[in-house]
C-alpha cells in the first residue's frame, strides 16, 4: 500500500511528536506538510527529518481543513491506496469542560486519542489492517469518533445537522443513517471517499480567519462532513484497536462510575482545609491551617 501524508504544522513545537508518528508508517509513503508562516523555520525543520516532503504554503484559514483541501487539489490522488491526515495541536486549556461521550479530553488528552491510531508501530499496522476490508473507508483512535448524540452541546450538535444537510445536498440523496465523525480530523482514509466533496470545488474565500476561540466555522463543518461522506460512499469508519461499541460501553461505565463517586465520596478543600464526605455525610475533616478562620464556603 502506498500513503499519502498530509500533515498541517501550526505549532512548530509539537513537529517532533508528528514526525515520530510519521516514521510509523511502513511502505512507500509520500508527505505533504503545509504550513502558513515562513518565519518559524518549519520549512527547515521538516526538511532535516524528511529531505523528499513537499512543503506547501497556506494561508492562515480553515485551521487545518483548508490546507488539507488545497493539499489534496494538487496531488494525483489515484497514486494512493491511504491518506493520513495530521496537524499539531494545541492542548486544551484547563478553564474549559470538554467531555465527549463520557470522556475527558483536557489537557494534552485529546491530541493524544486523535494520534492513537499511529502514534505506535503496533498502532499503524493494526489501522493499515483495517483496510482489508473493502467495507471500511475511514480509520481513527475510538475515543475521537463521534456521533450527534455524543455531542453535548446545542450549538455542535446543531453544526451536525447543517454537515448532514450539506452532504445530502452534494450527493442529492438522504443519509441512510446518522454518520459518525472523527472529531479534530486525524484519521486514515481512503481517496475515493473525498472524489464527490472534492469535485465540488474548494478555494480559500470558502474559509474565514483562524481564530484560535473561534467556533462553527466552515472548518467546523466540513470537520462533520468528512465523516458523513464515508457513510454516502457505501463504508464506514472503523477504531484501530477492537470495536466501536466495546470502546463506547467501556466509557459509558466509566461515565457512571465517576457519577456514583463523586455522589459516594466527595473531598475538597475549603481555605486549605481537607473535608471529607461520604453520602455528603462529614466523615473527616481536617485541622484548619494556622491564620485562618472564617465561614467555610465549599470548593470542588
Amino acid at each position: 500500500m502506498k500513503t499519502l501524508c498530509i500533515a498541517h504544522v501550526f505549532y512548530p513545537e509539537f513537529w517532533p511528536e508528528l514526525a515520530a508518528c510519521i516514521r510509523n508508517v511502513d511502505g512507500p509513503l509520500d508527505l505533504v506538510v503545509t504550513y502558513v508562516d515562513d518565519t518559524k523555520g518549519i520549512p527547515e525543520m521538516v526538511l532535516r527529518d524528511f529531505p523528499r516532503a513537499r512543503m506547501l504554503l497556506c494561508e492562515n484559514r480553515g485551521f487545518d481543513v483548508w490546507p488539507f483541501l488545497k493539499a489534496l487539489g494538487e496531488v494525483d490522488l489515484s497514486s494512493y491506496d491511504i491518506i493520513v491526515k495530521l496537524h499539531t495541536k494545541r492542548d486544551v486549556k484547563a478553564s474549559h469542560a470538554l467531555i465527549f461521550n463520557h470522556r475527558n479530553y483536557l489537557g494534552p488528552r485529546w491530541r493524544n486519542y486523535l494520534l492513537g491510531f499511529i502514534r505506535r508501530p503496533e498502532d499503524w499496522t493494526a489501522t493499515k489492517r483495517r483496510f482489508d476490508d473493502p467495507r471500511v473507508g475511514m480509520v481513527a483512535d475510538a475515543r475521537v469518533i463521534l456521533r450527534k448524540d455524543d455531542v453535548p452541546w446545542r450549538t455542535p450538535r446543531f453544526t451536525v445537522t447543517r454537515s448532514n444537510e450539506f452532504t445530502e445536498h452534494l450527493y442529492g440523496r438522504p443519509l441512510a443513517e446518522e454518520p459518525q465523525f472523527v472529531a479534530g480530523t486525524m484519521f486514515a482514509v481512503r481517496p475515493a471517499v473525498f472524489g464527490r466533496l472534492l469535485a465540488r470545488g474548494w478555494s480559500v474565500d470558502d474559509f474565514s480567519a483562524s481564530v484560535r476561540d473561534g467556533t462553527e466555522q466552515t472548518a467546523h463543518l466540513l470537520e462533520r462532513v468528512f465523516g458523513a461522506v464515508v457513510s454516502m460512499e457505501g463504508l464506514r469508519i472503523e477504531p484501530c484497536h477492537g470495536t466501536l461499541a466495546a470502546s463506547r460501553f467501556r466509557a459509558c461505565l466509566i461515565g457512571i462510575a465517576r457519577a456514583i463517586g463523586l455522589f459516594l465520596l466527595d473531598v475538597h478543600r475549603v481555605d486549605g482545609r481537607l473535608l471529607v464526605k461520604v453520602l455528603r455525610l462529614s466523615v473527616y475533616r481536617g485541622p484548619r491551617p494556622a491564620g485562618t478562620g472564617g465561614k467555610e464556603s465549599s470548593s470542588q
